[in-house]
């Protein structure tokens, strides 16, 4: 099991690159022409190839239960959370219109990709398959996100938004994977995948620390207080016990226990900081979500990832 040190180690390089994309916006060397071509090369191209060089003939993924355990779980878990914010919202008087969907929705989603992918990575560097079940418990994630999540933000769902490339992906490498039929890629194409793959990662990482230089502008401080702590304690509290639960009670397996307690300790979500901007929300209260989830979740990811495997024991 690793240690609290190895825990801190695997974390902190995490948000040194987000700070070095925050900088690199602020500084003004990143602009959105940049930073929209970046971030669509590796929803279309890089993650892709990292998926489909990690997913096919993962050891974790052995079981067609255990995909099916990941996706539910995903789902699941995001629908609760977005519950249990709004529960936490109501006690915090938010109101419709003054941002409590926003609340809702931002607080409910964890960082489930780009921020928990790399630190499984460092955590378990001789196991790939906390790392490979990320992808298929993102399928889950995402499901709920444009379809509840949606309807939370704008009244109607986005089913269709689902359809892009890591969800194409991620279902291909599952057909490749139960079909036995990633034997016969050639192994200069898995080579070449596997290449482009390594890309995504840091860059995707980047790209969050620049998504919040960009949108932590005008109005970030209002009411900043009351949203920073009801977001602590709605994602970072109570949520990430229910998922510690999820993860200590169901029977399911050890990698998949593994990948939940990264998830239990992840800050909220930065693609809702689009989605408040593009369908009515307030986008400064998801801000505030990110930025006070993120900034605690420095201090408090280690401690939650280093007890969660201790207390779950997988």
């Amino acid at each position: 099991m690793p240690s609290f040190v190895t825990i801190l180690g695997a974390t902190l390089p995490v948000f040194l690159i987000i700070g070095v994309g925050f900088l690199f916006h602020r500084r003004g060397w990143l602009s959105e022409e940049v930073e929209v071509g970046m971030i669509k090369l590796g929803l279309n191209l890089l993650f892709p190839c990292y998926i489909l060089s990690l997913v096919p003939g993962n050891p974790a993924l052995e079981k067609v239960s255990t995909a099916g355990w990941a996706i539910g779980i995903g789902f699941g878990t995001v629908v609760a959370g977005f519950g249990i914010a709004w529960l936490v919202g109501w006690v915090a008087r938010f109101k419709r219109g003054e941002g409590l969907r926003t609340f809702v929705l931002c607080s409910g989603i964890q960082n489930y990709g780009f921020l928990a992918l790399p630190i499984a990575l460092s955590l378990f560097p001789g196991n790939s398959g906390p790392a490979g079940l990320v992808f298929v418990h993102g399928v889950g994630v995402e499901l709920a996100m444009w379809t509840i999540g949606l309807s939370i933000m704008s009244g109607k769902a986005g089913f269709r938004s689902i359809i892009n490339g890591p969800f194409i992906a991620v279902v291909l490498a599952l057909i490749l994977n139960y079909t036995g039929s990633y034997l016969w890629i050639p192994d200069i194409l898995l080579t070449t995948m596997e290449m482009l793959g390594r890309c995504a990662v840091p860059m995707a990482v980047l790209m969050i620390g620049a998504t919040i230089g960009r949108f932590a502008t005008t109005g970030i401080f209002r009411d900043a207080f009351r949203v920073a702590a009801s977001s602590v304690v709605a994602r970072l509290v109570v949520t990430a016990l229910l998922i510690l639960c999820v993860a200590r009670f169901l029977p399911i397996s050890a990698d998949l226990k593994r990948l939940l307690v990264i998830q239990a300790a992840m800050p909220a979500a930065v693609f809702p900081i689009a989605l408040a901007r593009l369908f009515g929300g307030q986008p400064q209260v998801a801000i505030q979500v990110v930025l006070a989830t993120s900034v605690v979740g420095l201090v408090s990811i280690p401690f939650v990832i280093a007890w969660g495997l201790s207390w779950v024991n997988p």
